[in-house]
């Protein structure tokens, strides 16, 4: 099924937020992998929710935007979610380096998914009708509407 989606108003800004999510996921991945073992298993948990959290978010802008891919990136979500949840009860029981080993590949899985959350969109925006701004782009296009039609 086709995601069905509103027309938003101002859909740059919908992809700056999502790019801004995934930065800030990002950058708090890595500044917990900087931890040492104690703090990192303490902590895990509260970043699962956060990862989560964050997809949920992109998932709500890319619906909004009308993205095509939804269903494929939801799914691509899933098993993200799924590989976290299963090691959860481990790294909070102490195996702070499974954690690690988790939280890194995501981390490189998140940088592959820039190029398909950050750029698929993108274009998808760019094809939007543009709102004409100023005097002369209004000229020109009304210059150009005439010319097209038939005398």
């Amino acid at each position: 099924m086709k995601a069905h989606a509103a027309k938003p108003k101002r859909p740059r800004t919908l992809l700056t937020a999502l790019r801004h999510a995934r930065k800030a996921l990002c950058c708090r991945l890595q500044a917990a992998l900087r931890e040492p073992d104690p703090a990192f298993a303490q902590v895990f948990g509260t970043l699962v929710a956060e990862v989560e959290a964050i997809f949920r978010h992109e998932e709500l802008i890319m619906g909004t935007l009308g993205y095509e891919r939804l269903r494929e990136q939801r799914e691509e979500n899933a098993v993200v979610l799924s590989a976290l949840h299963r090691v959860l009860a481990q790294v909070e029981a102490g195996d702070a380096g499974l954690g690690r080993t988790v939280m890194g590949a995501l981390l490189e899985v998140l940088a592959l998914h820039r190029v398909s959350v950050g750029l698929a969109p993108a274009v998808a925006v760019q094809a939007l009708p543009q709102r004409v701004r100023g005097s002369a782009a209004r000229i020109t296009l009304r210059a150009g509407a005439r010319a097209r039609q038939p005398r």
